[in-house]
């Protein structure tokens, strides 16, 4: 009888990826956090977030934090530019918070997106939340934030 190499198990998208919407801090303002690897797996729990927050009455910005991204595909990318698309319908303004990741940065770049994706630096203007949720940052995050703050970090 033949033998047949035992397949991986299938990994669950859990541990893959977390996309958090966080609790409003202004009016308007909705803030999502992206962690783990977004790929062709993966981008569907991404895809429906973002479609769930820019669905919501009254959003005028969509923050999408994707500082804790390792892995962007093209079908994460695909994602943000359908975010974008739907956000611009309903007058609001999307933003990728791309923190200096290449991991980010590149894939946005190679789709030729970087001029239809707005960006921010990082952090900054997102520490605040970040407090209030927490107690308080890292030492890390704040050493990083404090940097960005201050224009030491490449974008």
């Amino acid at each position: 009888m033949p033998h047949s190499p035992d397949r991986p198990p299938t990994p669950d998208r859990t541990e893959l990826l977390s996309v958090t919407a966080l609790p409003p801090t202004r009016p308007g303002h909705v803030v999502v956090e992206v962690a783990g690897e977004v790929d062709t797996y993966t981008a569907p729990l991404l895809d429906a977030c973002l479609t769930t927050q820019t669905r919501r009455r009254g959003v005028s910005e969509l923050t999408v934090d994707m500082e804790q991204v390792t892995f962007l595909g093209v079908a994460g990318v695909s994602a943000l530019a359908r975010a974008q698309r739907r956000c611009r319908m309903r007058g609001a303004r999307l933003v990728v918070v791309r923190g200096g990741r290449r991991s980010v940065q590149r894939p946005i770049q190679l789709c030729g997106l970087t001029d239809v994706l707005p960006s921010e630096p990082g952090a900054a203007g997102r520490a605040d939340s970040r407090v209030a949720r927490t107690g308080s940052p890292s030492p890390a995050r704040a050493h990083r934030t404090a940097a960005r703050r201050r224009g030491a970090l490449c974008r």
